[in-house]
């Protein structure tokens, strides 16, 4: 876990002040931070959770108090629902986003996770997905999915 700490801050650029600590290295599509961690790529902000807090209970969400997708400084983020997740949302002004896309990364990651055992609600919680358009993904249907 130590190796694992050290190479992930060691892709943050500190703000000097109370400002974001961006995420320097890969990106997902959505502009989350994307980190190899305990053998899966993960959302660089949920990785920051877990290193500086611990594991995150089952379906919880990282929310960003500062809006800011790239961010990754542990008191800019808290635990949340999906719920919350979408108040938060609707309170900061923003519609809650809705036809959400996953990558060919993400695909690849979600079948493996599902082969593993994990669920389809489980893996929809954590993509912002459908458990619907998780099976898809899982079962190859749809335009360019075929496994």
């Amino acid at each position: 876990m130590v190796e694992s700490n050290d190479r992930f801050w060691s892709k943050v650029q500190r703000a000097a002040d109370d400002g974001c600590w961006e995420w320097t290295a890969c990106r997902f599509s959505v502009g989350y931070g994307a980190f190899w961690f305990e053998g899966r790529l993960q959302n660089a902000h949920r990785v920051s959770w877990v290193l500086t807090h611990g594991p995150i209970s089952g379906g919880l969400f990282v929310l960003h108090r500062c809006d800011n997708r790239p961010c990754v400084r542990p008191d800019h983020l808290f635990l949340g629902t999906q719920g919350d997740n979408i108040r938060d949302c609707r309170d900061k002004g923003r519609k809650p986003k809705t036809g959400v896309k996953l990558s060919p990364e993400q695909i690849a990651e979600v079948r493996r996770r599902y082969d593993l055992g994990e669920s389809q609600p489980a893996l929809g919680r954590e993509f912002g997905v459908s458990p619907r358009t998780i099976s898809r993904k899982v079962d190859g249907r749809g335009k360019g999915w075929r496994r």
